[in-house]
């Protein structure tokens, strides 16, 4: 029923007086299975199904989602959308201009080898299990056990004014779990993850979950006895696992949206740096620094076929050899800038949800002449960090700082005792410019389901590729003293 309703949509909006519309419709489902100390904590499976509509009535947006997919429901949804959009006109100056889009009528569903909602909640739930007991049987001190998988599929149908008519069946699934250990007043935590992907169950079944969890157990002991990060100490820090995700989410994946650097978009964790100006002459990196968004690659978090105006997914070079050199924009933003095209970069969370510029997958490019090894046996001296534990970032993302959950110290190339707490800061660009080596082998798609942006709130699924990337001259265990 779906597409005749996205029909009666466009032509109620049509005789309404709206120049543009489109409605997308949303089928989702979210499956969670939670273990808590070693029993089961949560396990839900929910659906929802909804839609929404936006319309350019009189130079003026308009837009109105609901839950109610019905005829009636449809009309009245885009009467609003005519409504608002008509309102909207009242105190808008510029006119709305979109760039071009490809009319297509297509259809694009992720790789999906093991339908991860038909996998008994038993099955998953022992799984679980058994990494939590497996976690304990090495960790004496550990007090408290968490561990989930979570998977969610989207089948989505969006038709436009303009003719496109696009369905898209977006599955992805990954997990993680964590322990807390104390011992003396001492509290340490060690996480494990399967980082989420746009892949069925067999992407759980291509892990060793118990023995990832028996490693994370054993490194959660070795912190209790392990010495705090140095202080105040520049070196080089070398990262190689998902924290790498955070780096580069925060200080170029959210910099990069144009959204933010046009001042439209500041409500949650503020604006950017990288404003207009300094596109294709400023240097946020080193001449090894490209970063990309692309939707394209396979099997990673943020791939899709179409964002939600129906534009083909397309892979853009954010920064290239180190130069600023485009946006993750809309049609409508990349007009008002003069890109060349949009980035495929709008989506929605929710079907009822008002499309915005969302990331990807925002990545930095593999290196082409180092191993992942030889990037540590290259390194003198200096600190390996992994895990996320915290992380702050001003409101231009510009400074930062991030603590992760363990640390190795560098000595002559080799990696030698465990640190406790390790901590850096920086500033977005300074931090790039002194990247000197990036590996070519361990290259990975990670990715988070919670990226937050808008106001209300929109919570959305992204990938950040990455591989061991090695950072000159960080200024490591900040303590606030300069």
């Amino acid at each position: 029923m779906r597409k005749e309703y996205a029909e009666f949509g466009l032509e109620t909006a049509a005789k309404l007086g709206a120049s543009y519309a489109d409605l997308r419709f949303v089928d989702g489902e979210r499956r969670l299975v939670r273990v808590k100390d070693g029993k089961p904590d949560t396990i839900s499976h929910t659906s929802e199904s909804g839609y929404g509509v936006r319309v350019i009535v009189d130079n003026g947006w308009g837009f109105f989602g609901s839950f109610d997919v019905s005829k009636e429901g449809v009309k009245e949804a885009v009467e609003t959308a005519v409504k608002l959009g008509k309102a909207s006109s009242t105190t808008t100056k510029d006119e709305i201009k979109l760039m071009p889009a490809k009319i297509v009528e297509d259809s694009y569903a992720s790789k999906v080898k093991k339908d991860p909602f038909k996998v008994p909640f038993d099955e998953v739930l022992e799984l679980l299990l058994t990494a939590d007991e497996a976690y304990r049987e090495v960790s004496p001190h550990v007090r408290t056990t968490t561990g989930s998988i979570l998977a969610r599929v989207e089948d989505k149908y969006l038709a436009t004014s303009e003719g496109s008519r696009i369905e898209q069946k977006i599955v992805f699934c990954g997990g993680s779990g964590s322990g807390y250990v104390m011992d003396g007043g001492m509290v340490q935590r060690r996480t494990y993850e399967m980082n989420p992907r746009t892949m069925g169950y067999e992407y759980i079944e291509s892990h060793d979950v118990p023995e990832m969890a028996r490693k994370a157990g054993k490194e959660a002991e070795a912190l209790l006895k392990a010495e705090p990060c140095p202080t105040e100490y520049r070196s080089n820090l070398i990262l190689d696992d998902p924290h790498m995700y955070l780096q580069i989410h925060e200080t170029i994946g959210h910099a990069s949206e144009l959204d933010r650097v046009l001042n439209t978009e500041a409500d949650f964790a503020g604006m950017s740096f990288l404003t207009t100006d300094k596109l294709g002459s400023f240097r946020y990196g080193s001449d090894e620094v490209n970063f990309v968004a692309d939707p394209t690659i396979e099997t990673a978090l943020g791939t899709y076929g179409y964002d939600d105006e129906g534009v083909p997914a397309n892979k853009v070079y954010l920064v290239k050899d180190g130069i600023l050199n485009d946006y993750q924009s809309s049609r409508e933003t990349a007009a008002q800038v003069g890109l060349e095209g949009s980035s495929a970069g709008m989506r929605a969370a929710t079907p009822v949800d008002l499309p915005i510029i969302r990331m990807n997958n925002i990545c930095l490019d593999a290196g082409d002449s180092w191993k992942a090894d030889e990037i540590v046996e290259d390194t003198k001296e200096g600190i390996l960090m992994r895990t996320t534990k915290m992380w702050s970032v001003d409101q231009r993302r510009l400074n930062f700082q991030f603590g992760c959950e363990i640390g190795w110290k560098i000595k002559d190339g080799e990696l030698t005792e465990v640190i406790r707490d390790p901590t850096y800061t920086g500033l977005s660009y300074e931090f790039w410019r002194n990247l000197d080596a990036t590996a070519k082998d361990d290259w990975t798609p990670y990715g988070t389901t919670g990226c937050g942006k808008g106001r209300p709130g929109q919570g959305i699924y992204v990938g950040h590729g990455a591989a061991t990337t090695r950072i000159k001259d960080v200024r490591m265990g900040i303590t606030g003293r300069m």
